[in-house]
């Protein structure tokens, strides 16, 4: 559905690299990565509300604000999650930044750390720290695709993109695959962009995150160890709103991907919500159809059952007239006027078929706001993906 490219651009400013260290179980998975700016630059991270928190997330929160939001490098190991290992787990993370730091002769604080992975094990910092030479003679501004397959877990694909756009050049990166659900859309993320931000960079990334991966959900679960990072280096001639909006746009393409690649999915679903009276009710409205296991096990089954839609904007809490709302699965109308069309479903039904994006949508009348929601479809796989995780 997605192209999977040999290779991406970096913006003005950045290196990338990975490599295998012996995390995966093959020379041929990437499990180390690097995000690396010329220079420190601004950045800012947003993560995980989950009361449980991987070792990484305390490290980085400590780091950006010892170093005042500078960051200068960002490493990422997979197949470990660093998470509910004590405070062995958060000094193992802190050794491996500093010893990134030592050989880029930079503050310990101005290295970031991000693990994904299984929840429990000791990190194993000497398989990590033994490759750092190799990872740094390796980052180049070619090295974004090695990064991209460096970070993923359950991924089936990579996840990068790169954009432009008025002076602006954004390249973002993700892995997820489940346990995907706001706030934060469990997964790890990063944005780099040669963008020139207005003043507040964690207020940029939370507007760009609200209007992308806050607007994932795969199965409703959500991970310990949830983090996005936002690196801007500034090199480039774009303006703060130009930035914002080249920034959104990648979000935005990368969070469909994590839906598109959801644990067993077949379809990605898109949730369209209009006539709303604020964004924020018609991502609520979006959020609470995409999770409905009777939605997503309909989509899986090619079902265009209207009603599982309708109920469930119905039980979010938004006040609006269910007598006046129209659902539609792809272009066919399959109610409104306070009735179903079942003269419709045999259109609605060849869609759910045909086409591997399903769109689902609902319009509440009540107001002119609008939000869509991305999502998947949940079948028997999803639940024998997760049944083996470990084992």
């Amino acid at each position: 559905m997605f192209p999977v490219h040999d290779s991406i651009l970096l913006p003005q400013g950045f290196r990338a690299a990975g490599l295998h260290c012996g995390l995966k179980k093959t020379a041929d998975q990437y499990d180390l990565g690097l995000l690396l700016a010329d220079q420190p630059v601004p950045a800012a991270a947003i993560y995980t509300q989950n009361q449980l928190c991987g070792a990484h997330i305390h490290v980085c929160r400590d780091h950006l604000t010892r170093s005042n939001g500078m960051v200068r490098a960002v490493l990422v190991n997979a197949r470990n999650a660093n998470c509910a290992t004590g405070q062995q787990g958060i000094e193992d993370a802190r050794n491996c930044c500093r010893q990134l730091a030592e050989r880029l002769r930079c503050p310990t604080e101005q290295v970031l750390m991000c693990s994904t992975g299984p929840i429990g094990a000791p990190l194993p910092v000497e398989k990590i720290v033994t490759h750092l030479d190799a990872l740094l003679a390796k980052a180049t501004p070619t090295g974004a695709m090695d990064f991209a397959r460096a970070i993923m877990t359950t991924d089936t694909f990579p996840k990068g993109v790169h954009g432009t756009g008025e002076g602006v050049a954004v390249t973002g990166f993700a892995k997820g695959a489940g346990m995907i659900h706001p706030d934060m859309a469990t997964m790890l993320g990063f944005l780099l962009t040669d963008g020139k931000p207005a003043g507040n960079v964690p207020a940029l990334l939370r507007t760009v995150a609200d209007r992308s991966f806050h607007r994932v959900t795969i199965d409703g679960d959500t991970s310990p160890n949830d983090t996005l990072i936002l690196l801007a280096s500034g090199k480039g001639g774009g303006a703060a709103a130009a930035t914002e909006r080249v920034l959104t746009d990648t979000a935005q393409q990368l969070a469909r991907r994590i839906a598109a690649d959801g644990e067993g999915a077949t379809r990605l679903l898109t949730v369209q919500v209009r006539g709303a009276r604020s964004e924020a009710e018609a991502t609520l409205v979006g959020r609470t159809i995409a999770t409905s296991p009777l939605v997503k096990t309909a989509v899986a089954g090619r079902d265009p059952n209207w009603g599982r839609i309708l109920s469930a904007a119905g039980r979010c809490g938004v006040q609006f007239d269910a007598a006046r709302a129209q659902v539609w699965v792809g272009k066919a109308d399959v109610y409104s006027g306070g009735k179903p069309h079942p003269e419709n479903e045999p259109v609605a039904h060849r869609h759910l078929l045909d086409d591997r994006e399903t769109i689902l949508g609902v319009d509440l009348a009540v107001g002119g706001a609008s939000a869509d929601v991305w999502s998947c479809d949940l079948t028997k796989d999803y639940v024998q993906i997760n049944a083996d995780y470990r084992t």
